[in-house]
């Protein structure tokens, strides 16, 4: 079982507790870079952003062909969630939130495993939002209200993401699949 920093499988635990960034000179020289708090965030937007769009590719392709409605819709709602799943990973990256349900801070850590999971779960997350918060919008009956819950269901999957990740993790392990 490949475990991070803190013995804590499948996390990524340095970033959440370290001022420091690998940086690229670009001319083939990687280093680690001493950041403040604000580049540190802008780092962890762009490394998170890399991370979720990626494997989201699928479901943001379905989506914006599928839903162009005006107002609203699927695109609107998917836009908010995308975005707010990449700045909330990014705090939790950064250690500045704390992941739900898990003592160890930090973001996931890229494994195959981990890889595949991201795949399912980010697309699941996203058409959940994309569709889920279009129709209780309309349950309500107030169609503004797409992005808040695409909002809210972006911010609780994303802070439980970490020790979803955690666990399916620790059970590969012990089944010796990772």
């Amino acid at each position: 079982m490949r475990e991070r920093e803190d013995g804590t499988p499948g996390r990524q635990t340095g970033p959440a507790t370290s001022t420091t960034r690998r940086s690229w000179y670009g001319h083939g020289t990687l280093t680690r870079v001493e950041k403040p708090p604000f580049n540190r965030y802008l780092h962890d937007v762009t490394y998170v952003f890399a991370d979720v769009s990626i494997p989201s590719l699928p479901v943001l392709f379905v989506v914006m062909l599928s839903s162009m409605e005006p107002g609203f819709g699927p695109v609107p709602a998917t836009m908010v969630a995308w975005a707010t799943l990449v700045v909330v990973a990014a705090a939790i990256r950064g250690g500045w939130i704390q992941p739900l349900a898990t003592d160890a801070p930090g973001w996931v850590a890229v494994t195959p495993s981990l890889v595949v999971l991201r795949l399912v779960y980010y697309n699941l997350l996203l058409f959940a939002a994309a569709y889920g918060s279009v129709a209780l919008a309309d349950a309500v009956g107030t169609p503004a209200a797409s992005l808040g819950f695409a909002f809210a269901i972006a911010l609780l999957a994303t802070l439980l993401f970490p020790r979803v990740a955690e666990s399916v993790y620790r059970w590969l392990s012990e089944t010796g699949d990772v």
